[in-house]
């Protein structure tokens, strides 16, 4: 098994300092530059070899351990990972931006309701105070929303499920490949017709099932998209291998795929306004389609890898050049 890659970003930039300060201060960052995890650039990276920081701010994360994963410097939205202490506790008002917390282990309680694994609880802005608590201790993903829409998501209460309680819808988009099937977790979440999600976008776990090839690319109009693996395999030429961990984002209308999965995908994926496809042919797409599905192992656990480093790299460019 190859190791889980920290990685350097393929895309340096230079950090205004007053946009440092618009998406307040991290005092660390987690073995990566605070650039690197900024949305306007395509991201790819294992979220579970990056270190533990500190963090001031979003008020949640204050004093307990934190991994940037992204953000997105004009507004201050920000997407991290929490590590809660056993005996945690905090009363989250609201008053900032929306706080949407999807726990990937342990348990969290929150107004005296208590949520486990597979847990999703929001709070959106403007509703608290919520009392939250962890007897155990938790690993959360914590979604931090300053521009909000009033009155639209959650019927403006605090909210608490769990996947396993949530039906699985088939994902139909025009298209789109059958064989995607998600759960709504920001409700409401329309999901019928060109567009997808509402006015501040959706967040969903996303089952893309074994077999799964789609050949082309595809690009969102106006809307940002991260997806963080929880389990399974995924790829996806000019961007690389995803296993879990994995924390892969798009800017608005950048084109990316095909999309590929051999023994089926497990995700959570944020979009940040309401989402439509639109798809385009990919030079050797089917070819490298196929390349994967009849190469790649059913027994070796997946990992993080990039396009360039990828075995299917060297065979895409072969196959690319046949096809001439």
């Amino acid at each position: 098994m190859k190791p889980l890659l920290t990685g350097e970003s393929q895309y340096p930039f230079e950090f205004p300092d007053e946009a440092l300060a618009a998406v307040r201060t991290f005092e660390s960052w987690g073995g990566r530059n605070f650039a690197d995890h900024k949305r306007d650039n395509p991201q790819l990276f294992n979220a579970y070899e990056l270190s533990w920081g500190s963090v001031s701010d979003p008020p949640i994360a204050h004093g307990v351990e934190a991994r940037l994963l992204t953000v997105d410097a004009a507004s201050g939205t920000t997407t991290l990972m929490l590590r809660l202490p056993p005996g945690w506790t905090y009363t989250e008002t609201a008053e900032d931006a929306a706080v949407e917390l999807f726990i990937a282990e342990g348990d969290l309680t929150v107004n005296g309701e208590r949520a486990g694994a597979g847990g999703f609880v929001a709070v959106p802005k403007d509703c608290g105070p919520a009392e939250l608590s962890s007897e155990g201790g938790a690993q959360v993903f914590l979604w931090w929303s300053p521009e909000w829409p009033s009155d639209y998501y959650y019927e403006s209460k605090v909210y608490v499920t769990n996947v396993v309680s949530e039906p699985w819808i088939v994902t139909e988009m025009p298209d789109v490949t059958h064989g995607i099937m998600h759960k709504a977790l920001r409700v409401p979440d329309p999901c019928e017709g060109v567009f997808h999600g509402g006015p501040a976008g959706s967040i969903r776990l996303i089952l893309i099932t074994p077999g799964f090839g789609e050949p082309k690319q595809e690009r969102h109009h106006n809307c940002y998209e991260e997806m963080i693996f929880l389990s399974g395999d995924f790829f996806m030429p000019e961007r690389g291998y995803m296993g879990p961990g994995t924390v892969f984002s798009n800017p608005p209308d950048l084109k990316h795929g095909g999309l590929v999965t051999q023994r089926g995908s497990l995700m959570l994926a944020h979009w940040a306004s309401p989402i439509s496809a639109v798809f385009e042919d990919f030079p050797a797409g089917p070819e490298i389609t196929q390349h994967y599905l009849n190469t790649r192992s059913y027994i070796e656990p997946a990992w993080t890898e990039q396009w360039l480093e990828m075995t299917e790299y060297q065979a895409w460019r072969e196959l690319v050049a046949l096809k001439g």
